[in-house]
C-alpha cells in the first residue's frame, strides 16, 4: 500500500513537471513541401469527394463518406519574410492556426493500416470507457448508501484511475500513430503537422490523483484498525 502510494506520487509529479516543461519542445511530424502548385483555396471539392446521382430527371451531387481527424498544426512562412495572411483592408490580420480538422475520402483509407487501427482503437477505447461508467457508477452508488470510507469504494477509485490514465496512454499513442499514418495520405499546404493532445495531460492528472486518493482511503483505514486493535 505504501508502495504503491510512493509510485503514484512520483508518477504524478513526473507529469506534472512534463505538462510545466515540456510544452517548450514540439515535434512536428510533417513540414509543407512549398511546392509553387500547392496553395489554399476557396474552390469547389476535388472529384474523388464527391458522386454524382441521376434523381427525378436531374443529376445530384453527393459528398462522399469522409474520414475525419483533428491535428494540430502550425503556420509556415510561404516564403522569406511572407506569412499567412487574411488581407481584409484594416481588418487584416496574420493567422496563426494551431488546430485543424481535416477530411478525406473514406476510400482513401480503406484496407489500409489507417482504417483498421482507427476500428481497432474505437473498439478498445469503447470498451475501456464502459468500463470506467460502470466503476463510477458503483462509486457513486456506494457513497449514496454511505459507504465512503471502505475498501471497497477506495480499489474502485483505484481502478478508475488506472481506467483513465490506460485510456488516455492510449489516445497519446493513438494520436503518435495516427498522425503519423495521416501525413501519408495529405499535406497542408503553408501549414507543418504534429500531434494534437488536447486535455490529455488533464485526465491523466485527474486519473493519479483518483490513484493517490484511494491509497490515502486505504491507509487510513488501516490505521483505524491497528487503532482499535490497541483499544
Amino acid at each position: 500500500m505504501k508502495n504503491k502510494l510512493k509510485i503514484y506520487t512520483a508518477l504524478l509529479a513526473v507529469v506534472l513537471i512534463y505538462h510545466f516543461f515540456g510544452g517548450i519542445y514540439t515535434y512536428e511530424y510533417s513540414s509543407w513541401t512549398k511546392d509553387a502548385d500547392e496553395g489554399l483555396t476557396i474552390a469547389p471539392l476535388p472529384e474523388d469527394f464527391v458522386t454524382t446521382k441521376e434523381v427525378n430527371g436531374g443529376v445530384a451531387t453527393y459528398t462522399k463518406p469522409l474520414v475525419s481527424f483533428e491535428v494540430k498544426v502550425k503556420a509556415d512562412q510561404v516564403s522569406e519574410g511572407k506569412y499567412l495572411v487574411s488581407n481584409s483592408g484594416k481588418n487584416s490580420c496574420y493567422l496563426n492556426i494551431q488546430k485543424a480538422k481535416i477530411n478525406i475520402p473514406a476510400e482513401r483509407v480503406k484496407g489500409k493500416g489507417l482504417y483498421y487501427f482507427g476500428i481497432f482503437n474505437i473498439v478498445i477505447y469503447s470498451v475501456l470507457a464502459i468500463s470506467l461508467f460502470v466503476i463510477f457508477f458503483k462509486v457513486i452508488r456506494s457513497v449514496y448508501k454511505g459507504e465512503v470510507f471502505v475498501a471497497k469504494v477506495a480499489r474502485q477509485l483505484e481502478t478508475a484511475g488506472i481506467l483513465i490514465f490506460v485510456l488516455q496512454l492510449i489516445n497519446y499513442i493513438a494520436g503518435r500513430i495516427t498522425t503519423e499514418m495521416i501525413i501519408k495520405q495529405i499535406n497542408i499546404a503553408y501549414l507543418n503537422i504534429s500531434v494534437d493532445y488536447g486535455n490529455i495531460i488533464y485526465y491523466v492528472i485527474f486519473g493519479l490523483i483518483l490513484m493517490i486518493v484511494s491509497q490515502i482511503i486505504l491507509r487510513g483505514k488501516e490505521l483505524q484498525e491497528e487503532q482499535e486493535l490497541t483499544i
